[in-house]
């Protein structure tokens, strides 16, 4: 791995199967409960784990894999989490098809034992788009207020 990109990348000792990711990735595509993806405490349980992913792309670029995931929100640590499981998936150490029995069981103790939390490395928030519909203020609403807001994020994750 280039020595500059080591605060940028994630580098992964184990030759990593893209096309393998790729087909464990679009096991994520679509409306699912996340709650095995997400890290939270019994006394800090999410109000809605449930999310929609719009794309999770795994794009080879020469010895780069970025991973590309798209979606309406994310739970804490969903993301790394994801990718953690896509990693052994990559490895070969885990077949494609966990996906679905993992997103089903809604427990991340389930998660847990075949997986960690990726590291942070690597991974940034490129974009934040919200729609303008929902952040424009009623005719009634005092002026320090924000309005309502959704939001739809895109994170891209490069490996070497």
């Amino acid at each position: 791995m280039d020595p500059m990109q080591r605060h940028f990348a994630y580098h992964s000792a184990c030759k990593l199967n893209a096309d393998v990711m790729r087909e464990a990735a679009k096991h994520f595509v679509g409306i699912h409960n996340f709650s095995a993806f997400a890290n939270t405490s019994n006394s800090d349980r999410v109000r809605n784990p449930v999310k929609s992913i719009f794309r999770f792309d795994v794009v080879e670029m020469g010895a780069l894999l970025q991973l590309e995931v798209e979606g309406s929100g994310f739970l804490y640590r969903q993301v790394r989490n994801m990718v953690a499981l896509l990693l052994q998936v990559g490895r070969e150490a885990l077949p494609p098809d966990i996906v679905p029995s993992m997103l089903a069981s809604q427990d991340r103790r389930e998660l847990a034992k075949y997986v960690m939390f990726a590291p942070p490395h690597g991974l940034c928030l490129v974009n934040v788009m919200y729609n303008k519909d929902h952040l424009r203020l009623p005719p009634d609403c005092p002026t320090g207020s924000f309005g309502k807001h959704h939001t739809i994020t895109k994170c891209k994750l490069p490996f070497y």
